[in-house]
């Protein structure tokens, strides 16, 4: 940590071990892991309490359906959420600031990469967004057994975007294909172009709404730090 309260995981040959630990001191994932926790024992709960709360192939269902919609998601959330652009709307006669914390975190985070404060999903927004799932499951789902399994795939998704946020954003270096191809390309995102790649665990949004390309072909762009600024 800096005089200015800074925080970097950026040791020479950090191991996987190393970035792991690094990643569980932080509180944001010690409360993903909570809830995903809590989901799955309120999983178990119900299927021994209730024969009608069994797994079944609906369950299979609703985490097939959540994969498929997941990088859509997270392509929606980054383009329209956070790059949103601030401007001045008028509303009755008087204009306000329209921006969102999330999108203000976000641009902290494109200036400075490395610095593991503005990595992580902020807190307010993180307790926002716990609520959201527990509320939306329970609600929408027909019963508690699919709202659970519904809840604790969203926490699982959640937290393993999370990880892998966190760990392209430390000098750790790639191994296997998979994490190289997610590494790679988050990073060509924050110093190449930031209309591209928008993507982080998965990249099939991008494929589909034309923000995936050859990055030869993309121009370096001079506001991939500063977001439009």
């Amino acid at each position: 940590m800096t005089a200015t309260g800074r925080r970097t995981v950026r040791d020479r040959d950090l191991s996987l071990a190393q970035a792991f630990a690094a990643f569980a001191r932080e509180l944001t994932p010690k409360l993903l892991t909570l809830h995903l926790l809590a989901w799955l024992g309120y999983r178990v709960q119900v299927a021994l309490g209730d024969p009608l709360n069994a797994l079944t192939w609906a369950d299979l269902a609703i985490v097939a359906a959540i994969l498929a919609v997941h990088p859509f998601a997270e392509w929606i959330i980054h383009v329209f959420i956070l790059h949103h652009r601030p401007r001045t709307v008028t509303v009755l006669g008087k204009p306000l600031r329209w921006d969102y914390d999330a999108a203000r975190k976000h641009r902290l985070h494109h200036r400075d990469p490395w610095d593991i404060r503005h990595v992580l999903i902020p807190l307010p927004i993180l307790a926002f967004g716990l609520s959201l799932n527990g509320s939306v499951a329970l609600a929408v789902l027909p019963t508690p057994g699919l709202a659970g399994t519904f809840a604790a795939t969203i926490a699982a998704i959640v937290l393993y975007y999370e990880w892998i946020h966190f760990l392209v954003h430390t000098s750790y270096r790639p191994r296997g294909a998979l994490y190289r191809r997610q590494w790679r390309l988050h990073r060509l995102h924050h110093f190449k172009n930031e209309r591209y790649w928008l993507g982080v665990t998965r990249h099939f949004g991008d494929r589909a709404l034309g923000t995936f390309a050859d990055p030869e072909s993309v121009e370096t762009s001079k506001t991939a730090r500063t977001l439009f600024e």
